[in-house]
């Protein structure tokens, strides 16, 4: 994409589409190098306040989440 940027970039009226990113880390590359439109579904949108966080706060979250899960259904752990 960088190399797709640079020739665009070099053309008047033209720009540069990130079309439909798989993971968030792309729409965060994406904007990076600069990319003038990136596409994203709308979970991808809710995702993108996930940036900045604290990975072991994050990672703590998601571990009571699973602990609640399994207890909701029944689980003893």
């Amino acid at each position: 994409m960088t190399s797709a940027l640079a020739i665009t970039s070099a053309q008047r009226n033209v720009s540069l589409l990130w079309a439909s990113p798989r993971e968030i880390l792309n729409v965060k590359q994406a904007d990076d190098i600069g990319v003038d439109i990136i596409t994203v579904t709308h979970d991808m949108l809710g995702k993108l306040k996930l940036f900045g966080n604290d990975l072991d706060e994050y990672s703590l979250d998601t571990v009571k989440m699973f602990d609640n899960d399994a207890r909701a259904a029944g689980y003893k752990l």
